[in-house]
């Protein structure tokens, strides 16, 4: 089939459309010039795209088929149809676009890169790793190469190379956020024993190097944990490291993976709870001020129980649910909910505050907004809501379409304060702004870092009394 597109300066036009974001005057001018030129490839490839720019994947998918039916050595099609595939959560069908993309056009650096993500993503590390290396050896000095190939190294469990793939990242392309984001993540459950002149390795080490374990029998005063946080300051400032973090929780985790991004994918999309989250229970505790939840923070962080039950501290930030702070233990069930809220008042109270107590909760906070009853326990018999059967297919289908390969295991985190503790700190005191705790002003924190956290803080305000 013979390929003709339309005048170069027209096609011009709709690229131009689509790179101004105005997917879909992109798409209804490049369809309508499809009836008069209907074996142009690039119109089906700029359709393909605005489709896929609108979320429309199996449109983009068709037309990108239409273009290789015309032109079947066209590798741009197929590398696009991939990403397509990708994000549409079909990775079998992607890494195979990706291989015959790469067929066509061998030095195709973009396809072994994403074809690595692929590979990664699908619970591949290895794999993955080796495309990630093709990628390099077409592109040596390609950051985002290197930052993906951190992380597949780190799923492997090659933590040392992992965090030089991701300092050889950020040494090509010294403000890659991503790449200083996920080394800075990467230190909370491993530490390096070679030495490294990287500056966050290099203030990690001296963070982690501050004593948090505190005499858990005694109260924890507002000094000593004001102090924590101004010493692990002081080293960002004193090595001019100029670091933000996306993240609000603190985490201490274990090694068992709850796969929660999978439940909730299945909540927002179909509207149901997963059975798994029947049987998830939590510990819950809201602190009044800013001060308690750094205290909070250190007794998550010392406290020692049988499982090591993975834990958070946070600031709330989803405009649906209520609270302020919040400290969260997970529980594999609700005789153990109840045994850790009772040890947990126990600490509570003698290093915190008396004031101070835990509740036993259910699951996430959204599910009991589309069902009331689901946060309802009932600690001597049945619950009064129960898994619905007629759920079963929908998760099976849902899976399968959209399927993701969690780790079996997870690496927990180190106990002791780190880099990103202390960036996550910083987030919490322009919230604690944001709804007026007077207790933020004992940090000196003179300046907001994120603007957007003390926006949010403050809206709630609105709806929520502090």
């Amino acid at each position: 089939m013979e390929n003709q597109n339309p005048p170069s300066e027209l096609l011009q036009s709709f690229v131009d459309l689509f790179n101004q974001g105005r997917l879909q005057e992109a798409l209804s001018e490049s369809t309508k010039l499809l009836k008069k030129f209907p074996n142009s490839v690039v119109l089906f490839n700029i359709a393909g795209a605005s489709n896929a720019g609108l979320k429309q994947f199996d449109a983009a998918i068709h037309n990108y088929k239409q273009a290789l039916k015309i032109k079947p050595d066209y590798a741009d099609a197929y590398f696009n149809m991939a990403n397509v595939f990708k994000v549409k959560g079909d990775l079998e069908e992607a890494i195979e676009s990706y291989k015959q993309a790469l067929k066509l056009k061998p030095n195709y650096a973009d396809a072994y890169n994403n074809m690595g993500n692929a590979l990664k993503d699908k619970g591949d590390p290895e794999a993955a790793i080796e495309s990630y290396k093709q990628a390099l050896k077409i592109r040596p000095n390609s950051a985002n190469t290197y930052n993906n190939m951190g992380s597949a190294l780190k799923d492997k469990g090659d933590l040392e190379e992992a965090i030089n793939s991701y300092k050889k990242a950020i040494k090509i392309k010294p403000s890659y956020t991503r790449a200083k984001s996920n080394l800075i993540k990467l230190l909370t459950t491993f530490t390096s024993k070679n030495e490294s002149s990287n500056l966050i390795v290099k203030v990690n080490e001296q963070i982690r190097k501050i004593v948090i374990k505190e005499n858990t029998s005694k109260i924890i005063s507002d000094d000593q944990a004001i102090a924590l946080f101004l010493k692990s300051e002081s080293y960002i400032s004193m090595f001019g490291l100029n670091l933000r973090t996306e993240l609000t929780q603190i985490f201490r985790r274990n090694s068992v993976n709850l796969n929660c991004t999978r439940h909730k994918s299945i909540f927002d999309k179909h509207n149901i709870i997963p059975e798994f989250c029947f049987g998830c229970y939590k510990v819950q505790v809201e602190p009044r001020s800013l001060i308690e939840l750094i205290k909070l923070f250190i007794v998550f962080d010392q406290l020692e129980l049988n499982e090591n039950n993975t834990r958070k501290c946070m600031i709330e930030v989803r405009p649906e649910v209520s609270g302020f702070y919040k400290g969260l233990i997970f529980c594999s069930g609700l005789k153990q909910a109840n045994q850790i809220s009772k040890h947990l008042d126990i600490v509570i109270n003698q290093s915190i505050s008396s004031g101070l107590t835990s509740q036993v909760k259910r699951g996430c906070s959204e599910y009991p907004i589309s069902y009331p009853n689901y946060k309802e326990i009932n600690n001597s018999g049945p619950q009064l809501m129960n898994y619905k059967e007629e759920w079963k297919v929908i998760e099976v289908t849902h899976d399968k379409e959209k399927p993701i390969y969690p780790k079996a295991w997870k690496r927990p985190s180190l106990s002791g304060l780190s880099l990103s503790d202390t960036l996550i700190i910083r987030k919490w005191i322009d919230y604690a702004k944001g709804i007026g705790d007077s207790t933020a002003d004992l940090l000196s924190q003179d300046t907001l870092y994120y603007q957007d956290i003390y926006n949010i803080a403050k809206a709630r305000l609105d709806k929520f009394n502090y």
